[in-house]
């Protein structure tokens, strides 16, 4: 009896160690950046548009055959059309140098059948340059804020050979600040918290399964999100010191990645 006992046991933890594998995703990418600021009748005050090339990475390792980790991090720069006003109110119409970065990590259990649950959490930093112009001075920014994220992902199957994949999150967003620097007009720098919002993402993921341990894939997204008014706070070091403001803000952002998967 312990011998029948016992070898059930060991086959099911040979079973499990088996699934065990890791996967290693480059992404190059491209997004379509579309964020808008909001007065306090919720008038639009200004508004940027433009495609941002970008770079993607992604470590997966299954654990068991019902979880799975991943850590992540994105690169993108480029320079989007701005088209606002000053803060007199006169209309102005410039570019503004963009990067965005990112880093997280991820968590997903099934549920059935190829559907599953997942929570991550990512950090966000937005490096925003609007370029002077002729008759106005340019501002620099930096927005650093947390997402927290929790969904829900399942797999279509096409055919033996292609797979749609579709998960879609609720997204959290705190821990907002905002470096406002003025300095190009000697009117200081300071720093600003904004108010705390919500946001979702979908992403459409095709893939064509490989015999090898090379796969590609084409993926398709969305996400937005929104930043409160922030605190009015006056800057420091500058000559004279003025009050700033930071109005209540949108992103919505449309993408595409080729993701090229190795298995190890």
């Amino acid at each position: 009896m312990k011998i029948i006992l016992i070898l059930p046991t060991i086959l099911l933890c040979n079973s499990t160690l088996s699934v065990a594998e890791s996967q290693l995703t480059l992404s190059p990418s491209l997004v379509h950046f579309d964020y808008t600021e909001f007065g306090t009748a919720n008038e639009t005050l200004d508004r940027e548009l433009g495609w941002l090339p970008g770079l993607e990475f992604k470590l997966s390792h299954t654990i068991t055959t019902n979880w799975s980790v991943d850590i992540y991090s994105a690169y993108y720069q480029g320079t989007v059309d701005y088209d606002g006003q000053t803060q007199s109110g006169n209309s102005l119409t410039t570019n503004t140098d963009t990067m965005l970065l990112r880093f997280g990590g991820q968590i997903t259990t099934e549920l059935y059948k190829k559907t599953g649950v997942f929570a991550g959490t990512q950090l966000h930093q937005w490096n925003r340059d609007i370029n002077s112009t002729a008759n106005t001075s340019g501002i620099d920014e930096i927005y650093n804020w947390v997402e927290y994220s929790i969904g829900i992902k399942s797999d279509f199957f096409i055919n033996q050979n292609n797979n749609l994949n579709i998960d879609i999150a609720y997204l959290l967003i705190r821990n907002t600040d905002l470096d406002v620097d003025l300095s190009r007009v000697d009117l200081g720098s300071t720093t600003l918290d904004l108010g705390d919002g919500t946001g979702t993402r979908l992403n459409l993921n095709w893939k064509r399964i490989a015999p090898d341990n090379t796969h590609y894939d084409l993926s398709l997204f969305i996400e937005l999100w929104e930043f409160g008014r922030s605190n009015s706070k006056l800057t420091q070091g500058g000559s004279p010191n003025v009050l700033v403001t930071e109005p209540r803000s949108e992103t919505q952002n449309i993408g595409v990645k080729l993701n090229i998967e190795y298995v190890f």
